[in-house]
């Protein structure tokens, strides 16, 4: 009874974001789930799939967004409000890291997908527009989730004020990476590379810039338009230069190694400074 009770009261909105945003999973799982079992959806050369290293990383991408379909349904259903926030929070942290930059560079990754592509290339081109286009529709919709969970669940942090005191070490510290790792990014964005990955490095600088300003100015007005810029920010540095160190390990690619490693140093640190600011529930 107590069950049905819960269920009668999400609404109709709250399952449709739900829903819509598993539903954004799927054309990525299934390509996924094609190359961990040796199939050629989508590949032009079927050995790219083929080594073990893409074996690993093929099902740890598809993990995460296994992962992304447990958070859409904790954030929608009554029994994700049980689950120990830190449970909650990291994942969707992490996630807000990668996928918010791709909502927010998604013109420059369009207007890329639009031009021809190298013939050589290992995926059909259709490949990249799902790949893309599901990771915008799952960061739009999934943090919507997000948004309208942590209100019901944590509704103290918009209604609050920040709790007394400094940004402290951590914050000048993090502050510090995130310029280092903004001009890094910078200096990346005006290098070589295709278009869509110097958008990317622009809007990774830009993130990390304003969530050292939201920081700074953190006892101005009020808090949480400030937590959410810490949060995009501090969120995009750990989870894009986490990814970053991934891939230039595996790719055997590591000029950008020391810049990565203090980037994910200091999207730690903001993100610590700024929870010691959380407003205490009333």
């Amino acid at each position: 009874m107590t069950a049905a009770v819960s269920a009668a009261k999400i609404s109709s909105s709250r399952l449709i974001v739900c829903y819509a945003a598993i539903l954004g999973t799927l054309p990525y799982l299934t390509l996924k789930a094609s190359w961990v079992t040796g199939g050629s959806l989508g590949l032009r050369d079927p050995s790219f799939a083929d080594s073990e290293l893409m074996l690993f990383a093929n099902l740890l991408t598809a993990g995460m967004d296994v992962v992304a379909v447990l958070l859409a349904l904790a954030f929608t259903y009554s029994w994700g409000r049980r689950i120990p926030a830190p449970l909650v929070l990291f994942p969707i942290w992490i996630g807000t890291g990668l996928l918010a930059p791709i909502v927010l560079n998604l013109p420059v990754i369009v207007a890329d997908l639009t031009k021809p592509q190298p013939a050589d290339l290992p995926l059909e081109n259709w490949v990249w527009a799902v790949v893309y286009g599901g990771f915008a529709w799952q960061g739009i919709l999934l943090l919507t989730a997000f948004v309208l969970y942590a209100r019901d669940r944590w509704w103290f942090v918009v209604t609050g004020t920040a709790r007394p005191g400094t940004i402290g070490v951590a914050g000048t510290l993090g502050g510090t990476a995130a310029l280092v790792s903004a001009i890094g990014h910078s200096i990346w964005a005006f290098g070589s590379g295709g278009m869509s990955a110097r958008g990317q490095d622009v809007v990774i600088a830009v993130l990390g810039v304003l969530a050292v300003i939201a920081l700074a100015t953190v006892t101005r007005g009020r808090f949480w338009p400030r937590l959410v810029l810490v949060w995009t920010g501090a969120g995009a540095m750990a989870g894009s230069g986490a990814w970053g160190l991934f891939s230039a390990f595996t790719m055997g690619s590591a000029d950008r190694v020391p810049v990565l490693a203090v980037q994910v140093l200091g999207g730690v640190l903001l993100m610590t400074s700024v929870l010691r600011r959380l407003p205490h529930p009333a």
